[in-house]
């Protein structure tokens, strides 16, 4: 009788057991956590990091192994983490060898220390620089008191007026004024379903006046939850109202006087050390302007042209000729115009042929006018 084909010999049972216990070690086991969080992992790098720092030959190697580790630290894909390990390891293997009196090891670890003690002080001396260079920049934008004041509005309390504003108040005061904008719409907007709930409650009196049998909907109760945010919205706008009434402090008010007086003081100073003669952005400023309102109301055109050539900065061609006929001490005493073969007319031709031009067109308009005036006869 024939064996039944759902019947599997023992000895193929005992074959596959022994087949799966030696393929099973051959595969490829998956981990639920990540790599960085398995025993297996951090041990040895632990020890690897407590071996490098217990072998470098002196600080300077110490520190670069320390920030190597911090460095790589977050390293989180295997192939990136197991190249920085092996490089560890070479590295204490380097240093074991320099420990146990390689002298080519220690000569290299030698140099590698000084190359790294060169650097860490060329990170230093650049570090002061840009703190320097920025502390610099700090000093140019920082905020001085001009001796005004900032009253007080709904979105700030009284402020002494600093040039530039900091940054943080304007930030402050806008944000108020966004808040406040959104309030006002929100409380037209609960004002609004109240009025609508009002008239659907006035429809329904009406209903129920008329002799209509039905259950009033639109009762007191729907206006208490819009009653209590509009008052707190009314809340926060009287809030506002104190702060807008908020008085000036007599300490605010010493601080402001203090700043006018050393407004005065430095502008006191600034007068004195050009009466000295010496050249301040202010004096280099006013000399690119123009002369007093009075002065200039009554400068003719021609005058006014030549005004503003004199305050340029220039000493060569056209600016460097007026002011030398206009008897200006020029820096060089006049060798960039003798570089120039002394003479430089561009300018006296362009203002000549500006001059033509305007003679061109108001003698233009005045013809333009008689012919109007004829053909009008």
């Amino acid at each position: 009788m024939a064996a039944s084909p759902s019947i599997i010999p023992a000895s193929s049972l005992a074959f596959r057991a022994n087949l799966a216990k030696l393929i099973s070690p051959l595969r490829r086991v998956r981990p639920r956590v990540p790599f960085f969080q398995l025993t297996i992992h951090r041990l040895p790098t632990l020890a690897l990091y407590r071996n490098l720092l217990r072998y470098a030959p002196d600080n300077h190697i110490q520190t670069r192994m320390r920030f190597l580790f911090r460095k790589n630290q977050h390293l989180t894909g295997t192939e990136k983490t197991k190249r920085q390990l092996e490089k560890g390891y070479k590295f204490l293997a380097a240093f074991k060898r320099a420990h146990e009196g390689d002298e080519k090891q220690q000569l290299i670890l030698s140099r590698y220390s000084r190359l790294l003690a060169a650097k860490a002080e060329k990170h230093y001396w650049k570090g002061l620089v840009r703190a320097e260079v920025a502390w610099q920049e700090r000093l140019k934008s920082r905020p001085i008191l001009t001796g005004g004041l900032m009253k007080a509005t709904y979105f700030n309390p009284p402020l002494p007026r600093m040039k530039p504003q900091p940054m943080q108040i304007s930030k402050i005061i806008m944000a108020r004024k966004r808040v406040r904008d959104r309030r006002w719409a929100l409380r037209e907007q609960l004002i609004d379903h109240s009025n609508l709930i009002f008239e659907e409650q006035r429809f329904e009196q009406g209903l129920l006046g008329m002799g209509e049998n039905f259950e009033s909907v639109f009762d007191t109760q729907w206006q208490a939850p819009i009653k209590k945010s509009l008052d707190q919205l009314n809340t926060l706008n009287r809030r506002d109202i104190r702060r807008s009434e908020t008085p000036v402090s007599p300490e605010l008010e010493a601080t402001l006087l203090a700043a006018r007086r050393e407004k005065i003081a430095n502008k006191t100073r600034e007068r004195a050390r050009e009466r000295a003669g010496e050249v301040l952005p202010i004096t280099l400023e006013r000399q690119r302007g123009r002369p007093p309102g009075h002065i200039f109301s009554r400068m003719t055109p021609k005058q006014k042209h030549r005004d503003r050539v004199l305050r340029g900065v220039g000493e060569v061609g056209y600016v460097g000729m007026m002011k030398q006929r206009m008897n200006f001490k020029l820096r060089d005493g006049g060798k960039g115009l003798a570089r120039e073969n002394s003479v430089d007319l561009e300018g006296e031709r362009l203002e000549a042929m500006q001059g033509l031009e305007k003679a061109f067109k108001v003698e233009q308009r005045r013809r333009q006018g008689e012919d109007y005036k004829t053909e009008s006869r």
